[in-house]
């Protein structure tokens, strides 16, 4: 447990996909990531079925293959946002000072959990029921688990893009046809713990009340 204790709305307002804070040079005590999945398998899942299944990458070949597929899924977009950057754009070199970490040293982070489900007799792959259903018994799980992580002091992104290219991710893995990826939570050591809550706007630009109306509409006002 870090030695910074957190409490319940800081832990969940404060929680942030991590990058640049990671420290790529300390090892991670595998028992500390197990014990934090055992955490992660408290979340609710669909009919609870735990269909989950989560493999742990910290041998560091295994890294680096993941971490090239990861790059070449991200070169056209890396390259886009990079022009953009160069020619001004200050949002485009926000996002460059924080993901090119991972287009570069994704193979590099100390600890790669992959996060996958055993597809039902249900999942089509592409209804909006069969996605939301197995997605939405996955991620609960992923959220667990950054937490878990955040209080052991770790820091935790989940990255996607290397699904452009998942079965060759599945091949490195040796994972089962039967078996499709959720996503790859990117792990390790924080170099500082305490963060602050990320500029969000207004509520009442994202909610509407009982129905769908064009203007913002806030409950606590009606």
């Amino acid at each position: 447990m870090s030695d910074e204790a957190l409490s319940p709305h800081e832990l969940l307002t404060t929680t942030r996909s991590v990058r640049r804070g990671l420290d790529l040079s300390r090892s991670i005590d595998p028992a500390l990531l197990l014990q934090c999945l055992e955490i992660a398998l408290q979340a609710p899942n669909g009919a609870d079925e735990q269909a989950w299944r989560w493999i742990v990458v910290t041998d560091s070949s295994q890294r680096e293959r993941i971490g090239d597929v990861y790059h070449r899924a991200n070169a056209g977009f890396a390259t886009a946002v990079r022009e953009r950057a160069a020619a001004g754009d200050e949002a485009a070199a926000r996002k460059l000072a924080s993901s090119e970490t991972f287009w570069d040293h994704l193979g590099d982070v100390p600890a790669l959990i992959v996060a996958a489900f055993a597809a039902q007799p249900w999942f089509d792959g592409t209804s909006p029921y069969a996605l939301a259903s197995a997605y939405g018994s996955i991620f609960p799980a992923v959220w667990n688990l950054q937490l878990a992580l955040r209080l052991e002091g770790l820091g935790s992104c989940l990255v996607t893009s290397h699904l452009r290219f998942h079965e060759e991710v599945a091949t490195i893995l040796g994972l089962p046809p039967e078996f499709h990826q959720a996503g790859i939570l990117a792990v390790g050591h924080l170099w500082r713990h305490r963060f602050s809550a990320a500029p969000r706007g207004p509520i009442a630009d994202v909610v509407r009340l009982n129905y769908w109306r064009s203007e913002p509409d806030d409950p606590r006002t009606r």
